[in-house]
């Protein structure tokens, strides 16, 4: 049984579901917060982004998107037909918290790393960088 607990009646709900199950048998619980995926918009930053560093420092978006998702998300190990392959955690897998921390992270990087700038929508020169690389989103 899953319950999705939004209101102070759902928590009953689930409480009286709980104490209705008989004891003889073992059961599995698992509370989990709700975490939304990753917003468009977010999505959307980090490909401006992306496209911004690709023009800056010459190396290729796709390449860059690798080469960030390695580096702050890490990388496994996987067999396919018998042959190791090294894969990197997909961002698409990430909620709206952890995505946050994965741009602040590029930001981060771009300016210590390669003096570059990253804007935030909030910033004052947003709407220039925006026009500027809106066609690559």
């Amino acid at each position: 049984m899953k319950f999705t607990i939004r209101r102070q009646e759902d928590k009953q709900a689930v409480l009286s579901y709980l104490e209705k199950l008989p004891t003889d048998k073992p059961y599995y619980a698992e509370i989990k917060q709700i975490r939304l995926r990753r917003t468009i918009d977010q999505n959307s930053l980090y490909w401006l982004w992306l496209k911004c560093l690709q023009d800056e420092t010459g190396e290729d978006k796709e390449r860059l998107h690798e080469y960030f998702k390695a580096r702050y998300l890490g990388v496994s190990t996987v067999e396919v037909f018998g042959v190791d392959v090294q894969m990197s955690a997909s961002t698409t897998k990430l909620d709206t918290k952890e995505m946050t921390h994965y741009l602040d992270r590029i930001q981060q990087f771009a300016l210590a790393d390669l003096g570059i700038a990253l804007p935030n929508p909030s910033d004052l020169y947003w709407e220039q960088f925006y026009q500027k690389y809106k066609g690559w989103i």
